[in-house]
């Protein structure tokens, strides 16, 4: 999808290893709901394209269970997901075009980047 935007917007960016990825440090991180990697700490300031892998189903399940308190939280886990990503058939999760537009339209300007990146972030992570 990255590529494909890219394209579109006549940008010459791929995704994999290149001097222009390297000098923004751009990279793509999972978001995962492991404390053990959660708590790991950065020797330099990234900026991380968040990426989901989250199980959909167990959020679904807490919404709907008389046990969570905290429902708002998952609501708006799953409804950011789904704004921002597809699931294939197969099982695979990808970003959906507007995902990639907003990063691609902020490129080339790192604070305006970190800024819309900790938008989504926050949107994912439900807060």
């Amino acid at each position: 999808m990255l590529e494909y935007i890219c394209k579109k917007k006549g940008k010459n960016l791929k995704l994999e290893c290149n001097a222009e990825l390297d000098t923004i440090n751009f990279q793509v991180a999972k978001i995962t709901q492991r404390k053990e990697a959660r708590s790991g700490k950065r020797k330099m300031k990234i900026i991380q394209v968040p990426y989901a892998v989250f199980n959909i189903e167990e959020l679904k399940r807490k919404l709907v269970s008389p046990r969570t308190k905290n429902k708002i939280k998952y609501k708006k886990i799953l409804n950011a997901f789904y704004k921002y990503f597809d699931i294939l058939e197969n099982g695979f999760v990808v970003f959906k075009e507007r995902y990639v537009q907003i990063i691609i339209d902020k490129l080339e300007n790192h604070e305006e980047l970190q800024r819309e990146i900790d938008k989504i972030l926050k949107e994912l992570t439900g807060t």
